[in-house]
């Protein structure tokens, strides 16, 4: 068990931000209505919205799928491409909620988008841990 610990614990940016992509992707799943009703997610309707609200919730679920895998295997072949596939879709989010914002639809998920794509890159930091005893 401890063993599984250190495992997660040494990549838990990384499964937080596949973890918390499956979890966003679901919510959009369960709730594919948000998509066209919420102003917020005008701009991000436009561009996604041929798709729907519950294709767009899968794709998040199944790149978060395929990442956890990659992650829980250690096969870099489903680590790095999907990591970017899933960053770049939360910069596209980013990107839809700042155009809805600054046309005049109030939100602040442009912001959480951001902050998420911007922590995310701690992903690709080979060693993440703070050293004991360094002030």
């Amino acid at each position: 068990m401890k063993k599984i610990w250190l495992f997660i614990s040494e990549r838990r940016a990384s499964f937080s931000f596949t973890i918390g992509s499956i979890a966003y992707g679901g919510y959009h799943y369960f709730n594919q209505q948000i998509l066209i009703e919420t102003k917020a997610y005008a701009v991000a309707n436009n561009l996604f919205g041929f798709i729907g609200g519950k294709y767009f919730g899968l794709v998040f679920i199944v790149l978060g799928l395929l990442k956890l895998y990659g992650l829980i295997f250690d096969n870099p072949f489903l680590k790095l491409p999907i990591y970017f596939a899933l960053l770049f879709l939360w910069i596209i989010l980013g990107i839809c909620f700042l155009v809805a914002f600054i046309d005049g639809n109030q939100n602040a998920g442009w912001v959480y988008s951001f902050i998420i794509a911007a922590l995310s890159t701690s992903v690709l930091m080979t060693n993440t841990t703070v050293i004991k005893g360094e002030r």
